[in-house]
């Protein structure tokens, strides 16, 4: 789920990522429309993608915990 909000009126468009896989100009037009994409619909923090190292170390201490 992906979620883009307009700054100027506050509205936001939930899509599933499924939508961008078959329609990649979705992206290109919410773009040009002055859509930024963000955390979620009630927090409107800029989106910022999760860490892979975090997922790592993550996978490797639940490893070490079940020995």
């Amino acid at each position: 789920m992906q979620y883009w909000k307009r700054p100027n009126s506050g509205k936001v468009e939930r899509l599933e990522d499924e939508v961008f896989k078959k329609h990649p100009e979705k992206l290109t037009t919410l773009e040009s429309k002055g859509y930024e994409r963000v955390m979620g619909e009630s927090d409107s923090s800029p989106y910022k993608a999760p860490s892979t190292a975090k997922k790592a170390v993550k996978k490797i201490t639940n490893k070490l915990k079940k020995k």
